[in-house]
Formats: structure tokens, sequence, C-alpha cells
């Protein structure tokens, strides 16, 4: 019961760090956004502008197999604000988060006005990826309704794919990752 509790007490405090970062986002308050990291981002109301994004192939090495996807590589704050929310489809590629300081474990990803199942590889400085997540669709209206996924694990970056694609190739925890271009 009292591992309920703090597990419990736990996810509380990150989903209330959550909530007050995208409320400080919403709001329009200046400075970093600690303790969360948007996957899909809140962006301002209204029409939404385009973000572009550069790509990569990422290569994801199993023993004895690899796989490699083309990704769009989110770099800066606004790419990654923005992520893969407002989109259709996924289109069979993915999104490669890339951050400038690695991000501790209670930094996490939402996915807030994405219509689309993805899964999430948290990877390390040493490019080895360290905890898979699936994360659900969630289209309300308030990002306060989108549940926060957190790695509970330091990572460098991550990787989201449609839902099922790295289990398809077999890619788990302890695969090696590289990314070209």
């Amino acid at each position: 019961m009292a591992e309920h509790r703090r597990e419990r007490d736990s996810r509380r405090s990150r989903t209330e760090r959550y909530r007050a970062a995208a409320t400080a986002l919403l709001a329009g308050v200046p400075g970093p956004l600690v303790g969360l990291t948007s996957a899909c981002a809140v962006p301002p109301p209204g029409p939404t502008e385009p973000v572009a994004f550069d790509t990569a192939t990422v290569w994801l090495v199993e023993p004895g197999d690899s796989s490699s996807i083309v990704v769009e590589v989110a770099r800066t704050s606004e790419q990654q604000e923005r992520g893969l929310s407002r989109r259709p489809s996924l289109d069979g590629g993915g999104m490669l988060f890339l951050f400038t300081e690695p991000r501790s474990g209670d930094d996490g990803f939402w996915m807030w006005q994405t219509p689309f199942p993805l899964d999430i590889a948290f990877i390390d400085q040493d490019g080895v990826v360290r905890r898979i997540m699936s994360m659900e669709p969630c289209l309300e209206e308030s990002v306060d309704a989108c549940p926060g996924y957190f790695p509970e694990v330091p990572y460098a970056s991550a990787l989201e794919v449609g839902r099922g694609w790295l289990e398809e190739r077999g890619v788990g925890v302890g695969a090696r990752v590289r990314v070209v271009g």
C-alpha cells in the first residue's frame, strides 16, 4: 500500500509539474519549461503557422539486425514544442527530438492534438535506447486533459514512430541508435 501511495504521489507531482509548465506556456511566460518536453505542443490559438524541419535517417541496430527510418528532426524549442501535433497522419516516418542538454527522467512528453498512436524511444548520450513507451492519441481541447509520458530515465534524444514500428522490427531497450544527415 505504501509503495502504491508513493507511486501515485510521484505521478501526481509529475502531473502537477506538467500542468504548471503547460499553463506557463499557454500564458506566454518566458523561460525554460522544467519538467515538460513537448512532443505535441500548445500552439497559439487560431491558425497555426507551419514549422520547418530538416530530415535525417535514423539507424537502430540490434545484435544481428538493423532497421532505418527517415524522420523529421526537432532541434529548436519551436520545433520541439510543435512536434507532431495537429498533423493528419504520420506518413510512415517519425520525429527525432535532439536536445542540447540531457533531460531528466521527470521531463516528459504529451500527445495533445495528435490523432494517431505513437511509440517513443528515449535514447541516452551514448546513443542507446533506455526506455520505450506507447502513447495514446489525445484530441482534447485542453492540454490538461492529456496524460504526460515520463520515462523515469535520463535521455539526450527521443524518437517518435508509429505504434508498433519498433516492435515489428525487433527494436528494444539496449538497441544502438545512429543518426545520418
